[in-house]
């Protein structure tokens, strides 16, 4: 059907509070920017939904579960138990990397693109260079271009699996020397396929107990 997304936009902006639309599909031609501009609209709340499951959940809880699963709506429905939480957002990763990137872009080498997004996803907010990836990936006997590399990232990124911390100030062949910053879309899915988050709070944790008393300190010091 063609336009179908302007009509469901206008059921959005007709019935706004009073209802929710979700929209499913197995359809990887469906990805499309256009169609974000077109749907863009409010976000249901991790906490409106959590608190349908859990009504007297204090904040703390929900938050440290939100931290570790992820805001994904469907958990709802799983009333946020953590296997099958898991096991769903396992089955949602798969089906990006397998349905939406490769079947979308025809990607010949998917051994290849799972190793990028597995790099990716288990190493999310630190530096990334397609030229470092490639060096590495030659010393090992696997010759890969870093223009390569760079569209397979991006065909993650049109998949709204992972996003960039683009750099501004950046021309020509800089871009694929460039150090930069990926981030997964959802950080239950990390936490599902590879794990980790609870490692990467923890040390926030300490390092936010560790600014605090820094800060008590300072405080005493100027009231002095």
């Amino acid at each position: 059907m063609v336009g179908w997304e302007k009509c469901i936009n206008s059921f959005r902006v007709e019935f706004d509070c009073d209802c929710d639309i979700y929209i499913t599909s197995s359809n990887a031609k469906l990805l499309s920017g256009e169609l974000a501009t077109y749907l863009a609209g409010r976000y249901v709340e991790f906490s409106e939904l959590y608190h349908t499951v859990f009504p007297d959940s204090d904040s703390r809880t929900m938050f440290t579960r939100y931290l570790t699963a992820g805001g994904m709506p469907y958990l709802s429905n799983l009333r946020y138990a953590e296997q099958p939480s898991y096991q769903y957002l396992q089955d949602l990763y798969n089906s990006v990397v397998l349905k939406d990137v490769v079947k979308r872009n025809s990607t010949r080498d998917v051994d290849l693109l799972e190793g990028i997004t597995a790099y990716i996803t288990a190493n999310v907010g630190t530096i990334f260079s397609a030229t470092a990836i490639s060096k590495h990936l030659k010393s090992e006997g696997c010759t890969v271009a870093p223009e390569t590399i760079l569209n397979y990232i991006k065909a993650c990124e049109d998949a709204f699996l992972f996003y960039r911390v683009r750099r501004q100030n950046l021309q020509g062949k800089k871009i694929l020397t460039a150090n930069e910053k990926y981030y997964i879309t959802d950080h239950g899915i990390r936490e599902a396929v590879f794990g980790g988050n609870m490692k990467d709070i923890n040390l926030f944790l300490r390092i936010l107990y560790i600014w605090n008393s820094c800060g008590e300190g300072i405080k005493s010091q100027l009231e002095k």
